[in-house]
């Protein structure tokens, strides 16, 4: 036996001779003492291991990469040969150099000085930026963006002569006379940019990824997306499939009951991949009297929102250069009201300039409408090139509405599916009424319907480019669609159990003992030494499960790592992205009581690859494929992908997993500086749509449910403000909601005092979102952050806050809420005293634990919406406040100490500090507030004394009777 021992001994002391990790040494010596340690299985379960992780990162890099790269090459180069007009064009907007296709998600997401103004740019170069600025803040009026000052024809004053001087008109005659002999303005095109060849130009220069977020931003705004892009310098007409697969739309189709509507059906999908029926918007003809854009939008919209850019639309100009042959489309999505223009979602097309000069793109939406109206004018002059299109149009099988612009009241036509509507001189509400019955009765026959996806066929078929067909889209895409058809395999609430085990029930039982081990707690007749080596033995033990479960690793985790690890760049962007779409596609349907079980998303596999990691640590590999699993998520991060932080099923967080992230980031950018904002609501207080205008972040990972734990992402900071600013990076953290209805009382109480407390620690600043006035939801969340700070004082922390009250009608609310904030302040201020007295602090406000200046840190915000969704834009005065919280946020940055923005690694010391200190101090988190604290403790002092008093006449008694 002794020799055994000894040579065990040995063994152990060989395996961590290298002295680098003193604490596993400590572990491994406390099983060897229990008899728990076994060293051949490690040994041999490394080695299995070990081999299958190299096996899935040596998957071959693409042979075609370099034959992609100089196709790629070839046609930019064609591309490059643009027209002249085109390329000065893009000279005078500053965009030369990104064109084409050069312009990536990095100048959108880069904060700069120009996401600090909320003004207009006062020249033409810095319009582009602007644009970018103005719709990632989710405002609409972007399409009315212009240069201020600007001398444009028409409002600049006309400078007069010499000689004018000295002849002011001094009679009626001679007025009439200078008006009759006046000149008409000539129109100058380099002395106003139209707001749609701005749009327009950026699309050109904009990656796919990045018009993939535009088109997104766009339809949030509910403007009008561009579906058919002709190239000004080729023949070339792309479709934009890609672009549009993101875009989510809700809606409700209705029966109507006289006056009532009963909900037939609730959809929530991504609309490339709907059918719905197609109503294309042509002109015939050059109309000076109507535009087809206004038409349009009148039917889309009783508010007169301007989905389509029309010609009296601020900033627009008679002459343009980008919007001719480009087919822009629109969808109407009814609210299940007895008041919807249409019973369910159809599609509206609009080819812009005249369709005689366009046939490639006419031709396409005849084959994919199922209503063609078409704007005529000039009728009686109209050339042959005119009638014959339009005969041609007559004679399709797909009904035809056309609109004279030169007629008054005419007869509609012998045929139900060719009517003629004079349109000159009439009510506009009666013309929408008359328009709008007859399209929703041609729609309710059994008309064709296409979906985006579909529509792309017959793309193809006209011989057009789609986004979507690029070699390394497609790549991407067939890899997506083969690792979710293995999820498919699998029934839905069994994926996670089958495919994802580590993040089950043996993750959670390891948790619970992880916390048992920092709180010592039912330790029974053991000594404390004992009880923890045990506790160790119990977690390296699940650790092995673990292990066994995962290893040889399973298809699906094998072919999502090797190709996010073999792939470039570019393919792995795709890759996540129909990863996204298929997998929301799979998870959203079914609504069942596993809701849990069902929801399925990229953060899943994430997850897994974290707890892999975590595995696997605990047994100390050396080899250099282990260290890839971190260094795919820090990419991710460095791409502006979401990562997670906190796991929210298990309330836990990974620390080995999270610091080996960090690690990673500082190889890959530095040991950076950052600046921490974290964001805190109650369930559907608008958080999301707030971080989404705020810095364009989709923090909605999960599918079809709210966000789950807490996610990071990384927003670059210009390096013209980095030295202004005293950081380079600002690293959000979005947590999943608070009070959240699908977590039990007691579970959820612990839960959000746990995940605020730590969330408010780790953020240099914590934005505190409320729904309208009143903050006593969040009250009770702060006063137990605020006593969980004072118990953890040897962590140092100095966080601070702002309040932001949403759907506040009033412009004066600020003004009208003073008395409702002093209370707010003096409520802060009491129950920091109640923390304080528990803990025996000298502490008397709450400025002293969380910085908060109750003049400066409250914020009032307007209604989210412009009337009533899903047809209703973002509000204008929305996007505003939430600029100017922006600035505000950047200010309070900026005015902070040096010592308290941290690098990345010092970052990740605290996460480590302060996630240890939330462990040790479990007992202030289960209650609800500090009152419930001081109640428990009176109750806890009354029964020591009222036990002390009745021990004491027992013990009295005992000795009465013995004596």
């Amino acid at each position: 036996m002794k020799g055994l021992w000894s040579t065990r001994i040995k063994n152990l002391l060989q395996k961590h001779r290298a002295g680098t990790n003193w604490d596993r040494l400590e572990r491994d010596l406390n099983s060897l003492i229990s008899g728990c340690l076994d060293d051949r299985w490690d040994e041999l379960l490394m080695k299995n291991i070990l081999r299958d992780l190299k096996d899935t990162f040596t998957t071959p890099r693409p042979p075609c990469e370099s034959q992609c790269k100089s196709d790629s090459s070839q046609i930019k180069a064609n591309e490059a040969i643009a027209n002249q007009e085109f390329l000065q064009f893009l000279k005078r907007l500053g965009l030369e150099s990104h064109y084409p296709r050069k312009m990536g998600m990095g100048d959108f997401h880069t904060i700069c000085k120009t996401s600090l103004q909320d003004s207009q740019p006062s020249k033409d170069k810095e319009l582009p930026l602007y644009f970018l600025q103005k719709l990632l803040a989710l405002d609409y009026q972007v399409r009315y963006l212009t240069c201020r000052n600007e001398n444009s024809p028409g409002s600049a004053p006309v400078q007069e002569t010499q000689e004018q001087k000295g002849q002011h008109s001094d009679s009626f005659e001679n007025f009439l006379d200078n008006l009759m002999g006046a000149a008409p303005d000539c129109v100058n095109r380099d002395g106003h940019v139209h707001p749609m060849d701005l749009q327009m130009a950026i699309f050109h220069c904009a990656d796919d990824f990045l018009r993939q977020t535009l088109a997104t931003k766009l339809a949030f705004c509910q403007l009008a997306l561009p579906l058919l892009l002709p190239n000004p310098g080729t023949s070339h007409i792309e479709f934009l499939l890609y672009a549009l697969s993101q875009i989510q739309r809700s809606w409700k189709e209705a029966e109507k009951l006289g006056k009532q509507a009963q909900t037939k059906s609730y959809n929530n999908k991504l609309i490339f991949q709907e059918q719905t029926p197609i109503v294309s918007f042509i002109r015939i003809g050059s109309s000076a009297s109507s535009s087809k854009s206004q038409l349009l939008n009148a039917l889309l919209s009783k508010r007169k929102h301007d989905t389509f850019f029309h010609r009296h639309c601020r900033g627009s100009t008679r002459e343009h250069l980008l919007m001719e042959g480009v087919v822009e489309i629109a969808w109407y999505c009814p609210r299940g009201s007895p008041d919807d223009t249409f019973e369910s979602c159809v599609a509206f097309c609009n080819l812009h300039g005249d369709a005689r000069d366009h046939g490639a793109q006419l031709q396409f939406l005849q084959d994919i409408s199922a209503v063609n109206v078409a704007l005529v004018s000039e009728l009686e002059h109209m050339d042959n090139r005119g009638k014959k299109l339009l005969e041609e149009l007559w004679q399709s099988q797909r009904p035809l509405i056309c609109l004279l612009t030169e007629k008054e009241n005419i007869a509609t036509g012998q045929s139900s599916k060719k009517v003629k509507i004079g349109i000159k001189n009439r009510n506009e509400a009666e013309l929408m009424d008359q328009l709008t019955k007859i399209i929703r009765n041609l729609l309710e026959g059994s008309n064709p319907c296409f979906s985006l996806d579909s529509c792309a066929d017959k793309a193809r078929q006209h011989g057009f480019m789609v986004d979507a067909d690029k070699p390394t889209c497609v790549t991407a895409k067939a890899k997506a669609k083969e690792l979710v058809d293995l999820l498919k395999k699998e029934k839905l609430s069994e994926i996670k159990s089958q495919l994802l085990p580590l993040q089950g029930k043996l993750w959670y039982q390891w948790c619970k003992k992880d916390k048992e081990l920092t709180r010592l707690q039912e330790k029974g007749n053991k000594s404390i030494e004992h009880h923890r080596s045990q506790i160790e033995y119990e977690k390296k033990a699940i650790r092995r499960k673990q292990l066994d479960q995962a290893f040889p690793l399973n298809t699906l985790m094998k072919s999502f790592l090797g190709f996010l690890h073999a792939q470039p760049t570019d393919t792995k962007k795709y890759f996540l992205q129909w990863m996204k779409v298929f997998m929301d596609e799979l998870s959203c349907g079914p609504i069942s009581d596993e809701i849990n079980d069902s929801s399925l998303g990229l953060e899943h596999l994430l997850r897994e690859v974290g707890q892999i990691y975590e595995a696997l640590e605990l047994m100390n590999p050396k080899e250099d494929n282990f260290a890839k699993l971190p260094e795919i998520a820090a990419e991710l991060m460095v791409l502006g992908y979401p990562v997670e932080l906190m796991d929210g099923d298990a309330s836990y967080l990974p620390l080995r997993w999270v610091g080996a992230i960090f690690d990673s980031l500082i190889e890959r950018l530095g040991d950076k500086r950052v600046f921490v904002l974290s964001v805190l609501g109650i369930q559907s207080t608008g958080k999301s749509t707030l971080l989404n205008a705020m810095f364009g972040l989709q923090f909605n990972v999960s599918a079809g449910r709210c966000t789950r734990g807490a996610f990071m992402q990384l927003i670059p900071v210009g390096q013209e403000l980095q030295q202004d600013l005293g950081f380079d990076f600002v690293l959000v953290v979005d947590i999943e909601v608070l009070c959240a209805i699908e977590m039990g009382n007691k579970q959820s109480l612990n839960h959000d005092n746990e995940l605020a407390t730590f969330v408010i620690g780790v953020g240099n600043l914590t934005v505190i979102n409320i729904f309208g006035e009143n903050p006593s939801e969040m009250q009770d969340v702060l006063q137990i952050a605020v006593q969980a700070f004072l118990r953890m004082k040897k962590v140092h922390l100095s966080p601070s806050c702002f309040f932001v009250h949403q759907n506040m009608g009033e412009a004066t609310a600020k003004e009208q809420n003073m008395e409702g904030q002093r209370r707010f302040q003096e409520k802060l201020d009491e129950m920091t005293r109640v923390a304080a007295q528990q803990e025996f602090c000298d502490v008397s406000s709450f400025s002293e634990v969380i910085g908060f200046d109750v003049n400066t840190h409250i914020h009032y915000f307007a209604h989210l919406w412009e009337g009533n969704p899903p047809m209703a834009p973002l509000n204008p005065t929305y996007s505003q406040n939430v600029q100017q919280l922006k600035s505000k946020i950047l200010q309070a940055a900026k005015q902070q100490s040096q010592h308290s923005i941290l690098r990345l690694s010092s970052l990740k010391d605290r996460i480590g500090d302060l996630w240890n200190a939330l462990l040790n101090e479990n007992f202030v988190f289960s209650f609800k507030n500090s009152l419930d604290i001081a109640m428990f403790r009176k109750q806890e002092t009354a029964f020591s004394e009222w036990n002390c008093k009745v021990s004491s006449v027992f013990l009295d008694v005992y000795r009465r009777m013995n004596n």
